[in-house]
């Protein structure tokens, strides 16, 4: 799903939606789409985003200024970390 997240709103596919991605397709700017939806989630839940939210935007800066490489290496980090679990909190 991280790798290449169809079947979200707003997804930019190129060509139908039930084939394999194409090399065309911009996976990363998708993926960055994911990794804010995903933020937004965990806001919702009441948890604390602030330094998951840098790092978007860091990824997101990179993305702007043409840096592919760089955005797609950040937004890697930032989905696996949202990947792992929640550390145990200090009242459990």
């Amino acid at each position: 799903m991280t790798q290449w997240p169809r079947g979200l709103a707003g997804y930019v596919s190129k060509g139908p939606p039930d084939t394999a991605p194409s090399l065309e397709e911009d996976r990363t700017a998708n993926r960055l789409k994911l990794a804010a939806r995903l933020l937004g989630v965990l806001v919702s839940q009441g948890r604390s985003v602030d330094r998951e939210v840098r790092s978007l935007r860091d990824a997101e800066e990179a993305f702007a200024r043409g840096d592919r490489a760089e955005a797609a290496r950040r937004v890697d980090r930032l989905l696996a970390e949202l990947d792992a679990p929640p550390p145990p909190s200090e009242t459990a």
